[in-house]
């Protein structure tokens, strides 16, 4: 009998770590940056700091033919099933900033998601450097809530 008691109790020990494992993997997968870098140049993207959002190919066209007007070849414009996903366009602005900013997202609200920059992708301009006017095209799930960029900076 006492046996028996033991190993319910066991199990039930058990059962429960299993739920807590269950419940840190949930949490990591909320936690997991939706956006995936899919392009990136330093030429093409606007004079000031900017995030565009697009839903639909026909915006993504428009976007592409500003960046490939003064491009022979141009870019290639990427293949996006905008069915099930959307561009996030980050523009970092008139900058000597040739690194790559890395977005994360801080907030996911019912009804907006808010991303920032983190901090050690910002690196400091180079006075020797080239001005850059650098986009970078991120895909992610589409989604219907309002993407914003942090004013933290």
């Amino acid at each position: 009998m006492r046996i028996l008691i033991l190993a319910l109790l066991l199990l039930a020990g058990t059962c429960g770590s299993q739920k807590d494992i269950g419940k840190e993997a949930n949490y990591q997968e909320l936690n997991k940056n939706p956006l995936s870098l899919i392009l990136s140049d330093n030429y093409g993207g606007a004079e000031s700091e900017q995030l565009l959002v697009i839903r639909d190919n026909k915006a993504l066209k428009t976007f592409f033919s500003k960046v490939n007007m003064t491009r022979k070849p141009g870019l290639q414009i990427p293949e996006i099933d905008f069915n099930t996903e959307m561009v996030v366009i980050y523009c970092n602005g008139k900058t000597t900033d040739m690194s790559t900013p890395i977005l994360n997202r801080m907030e996911d609200k019912d009804d907006k998601m808010i991303f920032a920059i983190k901090p050690e992708s910002r690196q400091k301009n180079d006075p020797s450097t080239a001005l850059l006017m650098p986009f970078h095209l991120y895909k992610m799930p589409l989604t219907e809530k309002e993407i914003m960029l942090s004013d933290n900076k």
